[in-house]
């Protein structure tokens, strides 16, 4: 045995003696994580396995990722979370200030993650991955003798007066929506006048604005017909209510969208938070997260059938084709965004 094999078994021993050492530790978890179907799986199905194995208690806090870097912002001195979910954008925000910690090497099962799923400084780490992209209603569509979306660019075709639904700017969609319609008009992160000025055109076909948990409502209700969501999101709607709603991979470029948990710096349950967090990037728990929440899987181990694979991001092929955004350039600019958006757009 090499040196470097036995400083690596020792490191995969210590771990799993520390991971064993919390497994009955007792105690709980402040979980903060987002609502709606999500909550539905962690509940229904990944809490439940994990309390079953071990003797800790799981406390669920629904949010969204802005309430929670907020939320981590204000509790700094005395966090009551101990793991939260935040998405890729608004994680960076958090990185930077300093409410985060390093996933440490106890969590063993972070080194088979993807390297796409790993946070800067291993700040966090994916739990699954999702596609950005437009949805619409076939049976309304169709009724109306209109062709489905194709490109971001379609938002603005008078042939969808009165059948978009926008999503709100304090959303991931509605930061993509404006920066995918900024980078098919000459612009970018960095010029994002062109992508305003498409936007003043949606905005004649718009219907509603709103957040996607509204969107699947108006929806439902006949009140739009095209919006923006992610594959995942859509396929949970659809296998939830039957409802035709139909997902497209923009051909102008469609964005990777990451939920990622992320452990609280100087939280009040940090061992158990890291068994959990263990727990979440296991195999097992990998695949509770494909088939009910139609994520990509990050567990580079994790194997899919073909039936199984069918609509999630999974493969190199895949990946490799999704828009990665730059995170660190958008945050940078999104407050000014922000406020813009709610002057011209959403008044």
């Amino acid at each position: 045995m090499t040196v470097s094999c036995f400083k690596k078994c020792l490191l995969a021993a210590a771990s799993v003696f520390a991971l064993a050492g919390t497994a009955h530790a007792g105690g709980e978890i402040v979980f903060g994580c987002f609502g709606g179907t999500v909550q539905q799986t962690y509940e229904n199905y990944l809490i439940k396995d994990f309390e079953s194995k071990h003797d800790i208690k799981v406390r669920y806090i629904p949010g969204v990722s802005t309430h929670f870097v907020a939320q981590l912002q204000a509790q700094a001195q005395k966090p009551e979370y101990d793991l939260v979910c935040i998405d890729n954008g608004p994680q960076g925000q958090a990185r930077d200030l300093g409410v985060l910690r390093a996933v440490p090497e106890t969590v063993v099962n972070y080194q088979d993650t993807l390297p796409i799923a790993r946070g800067v400084d291993d700040s966090g780490v994916g739990y699954g991955l999702l596609a950005m992209g437009l949805v619409y209603n076939e049976e309304a569509l169709t009724k109306a003798g209109v062709a489905p979306p194709r490109t971001w660019n379609d938002l603005a075709d008078p042939r969808f007066e009165g059948m978009v639904g926008m999503p709100g700017f304090n959303s991931t969609p509605g930061v993509f929506t404006l920066m995918m319609l900024a980078q098919n008009n000459g612009g970018s992160v960095e010029n994002i006048d062109p992508g305003f000025e498409k936007v003043r055109d949606v905005v004649k076909n718009v219907s509603a604005f709103g957040a996607g948990g509204e969107m699947s409502k108006e929806f439902q209700q006949g009140e739009i017909a095209v919006s923006v969501w992610t594959n995942g999101e859509t396929a949970r709607f659809v296998r939830r209510t039957g409802f035709p709603l139909k997902f497209v991979y923009p051909e102008d470029g469609t964005p990777i969208v990451m939920p990622m948990l992320n452990l609280v710096k100087d939280s009040p349950n940090q061992s158990n938070a890291e068994t959990w967090l263990n727990y979440l990037l296991s195999e097992d728990a990998q695949a509770i997260y494909v088939e009910q929440s139609r994520v990509g899987p990050v567990n580079a181990k994790v194997k899919l059938t073909p039936e199984l694979a069918d609509g999630v991001i999974y493969g190199e092929e895949t990946i490799g084709k999704l828009i990665r955004p730059d995170w660190p350039a958008i945050n940078k600019e999104r407050a000014a965004w922000t406020e813009r958006w709610n002057r011209e757009v959403e008044r």
